[in-house]
């Protein structure tokens, strides 16, 4: 499913889109080549100097560009990221046709100034290559954050730092903390890659497995389904509160296990679940999309918590979507 600015593209460049989609993976020939590069990037940031660092980037950039047969592409390694009331650049491609292509990236945060964390410059600087790849290897006349251009970053991403197979799952999923050094537009498109992700797990599955539990203290796929319908709508309440009100006292009603068993979740259809979740998910958008600037500083009170801004539920929920997507996963397999 499209995210949701595509309705907003004329026909041509919903074309584009669609082709930008449709890629979900960039290999690389050999990525172990490239491990002396990743691991020099990463001393380059613990050093904390920049001129090292821009040499770090320079070079892996140049061995990513050389391994996939693109032009190169120059980079500026610069030092605290700006920053207003939309948030903080962490990096930026331009590509004018008059100029050679440019990558900047920014290795200390705005306000703390603070070194980037090695995987966070990391996922930023292939970002940034993805552009990139999307005019000079793609050959597409224009570069659209889809759910296909992501995919492709995070594969990039993978083969470039490997995880064993007993860590994998674990890794997969992004800290409340990861997501807050994430610009907004990404933190958002998380959110809204979701429920598409949700039908590809479900898609073809008998009720069966979908309601099979892979242990006795375990969800099956479909109450997982359920538990992020409800959550969406209370979580969505809490956002709703803290716009509305001045640091409201934001209550959790129950855990999440009750309210498997007081609603019942073994005996919903998970279809049903899924659709339900999808339009509060689109409410929930909707409303996120409307927040001033200002107002992402806004918070609540949370007795465990303690004070929640609207920014921090934000990551709270893409890491929630990313823990529960993953739960499924092994659901469906047959692990708790």
């Amino acid at each position: 499913m499209p995210f949701g600015y595509y309705a907003r593209l004329n026909k041509k460049q919903q074309a584009i889109y669609r082709q930008s989609d449709a890629v979900t993976e960039v290999r690389l020939p050999r990525p172990r080549d490239l491990d002396p590069l990743v691991a020099e990037l990463g001393a380059a940031l613990q050093s904390e100097v920049r001129a090292r660092t821009q040499r770090a980037t320079e070079e892996l950039i140049r061995g990513l560009t050389d391994a996939l047969e693109i032009p190169p592409v120059r980079v500026d390694v610069l030092a605290a990221r700006p920053h207003a009331r939309w948030g903080e650049l962490h990096g930026l491609y331009t590509s004018d046709g008059r100029r050679p292509p440019k990558i900047q990236l920014w290795m200390r945060t705005a306000k703390q100034r603070r070194v980037v964390a090695f995987r966070t410059f990391l996922r930023t600087l292939l970002h940034e290559v993805g552009h990139h790849i999307d005019y000079t290897k793609l050959g597409l006349a224009d570069s659209f954050h889809t759910e296909g251009f992501y995919k492709r970053e995070s594969s990039l991403f993978h083969q470039l730092v490997p995880t064993p197979a007993t860590e994998r799952h674990a890794s997969s999923v992004r800290s409340p903390e990861e997501y807050a050094a994430l610009p907004l537009a990404d933190r958002l498109a998380r959110l809204e890659r979701t429920r598409t992700e949700l039908a590809r797990l479900l898609r073809g599955r008998s009720e069966a497995v979908v309601a099979q539990r892979p242990a006795s203290d375990a969800w099956a796929a479909g109450e997982v389904v359920c538990h992020l319908r409800d959550a969406e709508e209370h979580l969505a309440r809490w956002m709703q509160m803290i716009l509305s009100m001045d640091e409201p006292v934001l209550v959790q009603p129950s855990t999440a296990d009750r309210w498997a068993e007081d609603r019942q979740y073994r005996r919903h259809h998970v279809g049903a679940a899924w659709d339900a979740f999808s339009r509060r998910r689109d409410e929930t958008l909707a409303l996120l999309r409307d927040v001033p600037p200002d107002a992402w500083r806004r918070a609540g009170r949370h007795r465990r918590r303690g004070k929640l801004r609207l920014d921090d539920l934000l990551n709270l929920m893409a890491w929630h979507d990313d823990n529960h997507l993953d739960q499924i996963t092994r659901a469906l397999d047959g692990r708790a």
